[in-house]
């Protein structure tokens, strides 16, 4: 294990001639940026880089321009897309609580956001005002030792596919790995600690806060009525207590830099998808954060679509690079064209009287309401026998998101099509969890 650790520590502890190069981006940067900004507003690093803790070649680099109260959102905005404007290279406005910068400078991918300047996190204004405080309370908490087990943890949920709070990973944020390194004093003893967590697991640093209904809770230090752990879903903690587990009983450096998913024969893969139809649209110009939880939502309604249909959804699957689909794994595509439908009792003498009222002359029923084992029923025609029909004539009626629903005249029905996204159904396909492969 040592040997493994130590391997990985010289892959991901940046060298100090890294360090030197970032740094002096840093200054760089800091100064260019001051040039814009209001004498009364201040500049401030935050994230994995002035916490110490990020990863080897990651060229990410956070600044918050901290405004004072008196200043209104538009203004600030304003002042930071301006500065984005002017400073760095390739800009896109990204859109959180409030829109930020993103650019790029020097190949270091640059986020400028603006922020208010408080001093206790009851004046705060947005969920981004916290983030100064998060900073200081790592830096103040963590040693060089700390720091590296804490990249530790990172890279170990990278590799087993559970590191980010984003929608599109529902995993651990990088704050959330630190306030665990921070709470268990270490790489090995996080790991050691999640094998025995429970089915509800209450974390906290410096004392009780806000009780959550949620199975994993860590309360934020720096503000004791949020969950650190809000986004992280069921499927990627039970991921991390699995990965903790085998890692422990016999350690792998797969752990943390796995292979990639083999790949599947072409005419392999068609057969997959054989049961798969779904929708397929050009990605809406937002970012994955708004989007995904919109694919999410989506996969769902489309198959509610097909469940209330007759039709037996088996999974769903959604993804999205430049283009997006969202599919539905069904048992079968057609199904007979009637079905058994089930009336009351027959003790029931006033609803049997309505059931056969109700179908005496409807245009589904096939033949006349009859009695079987004590109760009424009736053979139905369905409306729908082929899934793709029923898909193309209902989409239109199907809520898929705000965004995706502004593009619907430019979607298509997607079967053969999804075979195009040869990287996303490797890994969907692949039974075995990344570090066993």
């Amino acid at each position: 294990m040592k040997e493994i650790l130590n391997e990985v520590m010289e892959r991901i502890v940046p060298s100090a001639e890294e360090e030197n190069r970032l740094n002096k981006v840093v200054k760089e940067l800091e100064g260019k940026i001051k040039k814009y900004v209001p004498k009364d507003a201040e500049i401030m690093l935050v994230g994995s880089v002035a916490k110490g803790t990020w990863l080897k070649n990651s060229l990410d680099i956070d600044f918050f321009i901290l405004f004072p109260l008196r200043w209104n959102k538009r203004e600030m905005e304003k002042v930071v897309l301006d500065t984005g404007k002017k400073v760095l290279d390739k800009i896109w406005i990204q859109y959180a609580e409030h829109p930020y910068v993103r650019g790029y400078y020097k190949n270091y991918r640059v986020d400028i956001v603006p922020s208010y300047k408080i001093k206790s996190i009851t004046e705060m204004k947005s969920s981004v005002d916290r983030t100064p405080f998060h900073t200081e309370f790592i830096r103040k908490n963590m040693d060089d030792k700390l720091k590296n087990d804490a990249r530790l943890l990172k890279q170990f949920m990278k590799g087993i596919g559970c590191y980010g709070a984003e929608a599109k990973v529902e995993g651990f944020s990088g704050y959330l790995v630190e306030l665990l390194i921070i709470k268990y004093g270490g790489f090995l003893n996080v790991l050691k600690a999640a094998i025995k967590w429970g089915k509800k697991v209450y974390l906290t640093i410096n004392g009780d806060g806000k009780k959550f209904s949620d199975r994993f809770v860590f309360i934020d230090p720096v503000d004791l009525s949020r969950n650190v752990a809000a986004a992280l879903s069921e499927e990627k903690l039970e991921l991390f207590i699995s990965a903790a587990r085998d890692f422990l009983n016999e350690p792998s450096i797969k752990f943390f830099f796995p292979p990639p998913p083999p790949k599947i024969d072409d005419d392999i893969l068609e057969k997959k998808l054989g049961n798969f139809i779904g929708i397929c649209f050009k990605k809406p110009d937002i970012v994955d954060d708004v989007l995904y939880p919109q694919l999410k939502k989506a996969a769902s309604n489309i198959s509610s679509l097909f469940f209330s249909h007759d039709f037996k959804v088996v999974r769903k699957a959604f993804h999205a690079d430049g283009s997006a689909f969202i599919a539905v794994e069904l048992e079968s595509k057609n199904i007979e064209d009637k079905k058994l439908h089930m009336g009351p009792p027959l003790k029931s003498k006033k609803h049997v009287e309505s059931f056969i009222k109700r179908w005496e002359n409807d245009e589904h029923a096939i033949g006349k309401p009859f009695e079987k084992d004590g109760r009424m029923w009736i053979w139905v025609r369905r409306e729908y026998t082929d899934a793709r029909k029923l898909l193309k004539d209902k989409i239109k009626d199907v809520r898929l998101g705000k965004h995706i629903d502004k593009i619907k005249s430019e979607i298509k029905i997607c079967e053969k099509g999804l075979k195009r996204y040869k990287k996303y159904w490797y890994e969907f396909f692949c039974p075995l969890p990344p570090w066993k492969r």
